[in-house]
């Protein structure tokens, strides 16, 4: 089991907090030194607020590569994906609108982590 961190703002932080964002997306590439195509099911997140610095520990329930952010989220379910609370298509074109993932999204995938929060 491997324990990543990852920055996240304020609104997504406080959605997996508060139980009504179970899964993250990320596109299928590097950031740093972290390669998210290493992360796999029994690891942990520990995401950091970027606002407060509050961090918050998640269990890898499960991890799911897919073609494109439309299919990931109608089989992971909007509600359970955005913390924006927007419908299928705001949110295809919310996530795609992140710098850089269209493209890396139509060469590589977006992967889906179901996170399970860990209440040390």
């Amino acid at each position: 089991m491997a324990i990543h961190s990852l920055l996240l703002r304020n609104r997504p932080f406080n959605a997996i907090k508060n139980g009504t964002k179970t899964v993250e997306v990320r596109a299928n590439k590097k950031v740093g030194r972290l390669d998210y195509a290493t992360i796999e099911k029994g690891d942990h997140i520990v995401f950091i607020n970027e606002e407060t610095k509050e961090t918050l520990k998640c269990n890898i329930e499960n991890v799911k590569l897919y073609k494109d952010v439309r299919k990931l989220l109608v089989e992971e379910g909007v509600k359970n994906t955005l913390s924006s609370g927007g419908d299928l298509d705001a949110g295809v074109k919310s996530i795609e609108s992140i710098t850089n993932y269209k493209k890396v999204i139509a060469e590589k995938g977006v992967f889906a982590y179901r996170l399970r929060v860990i209440n040390d």
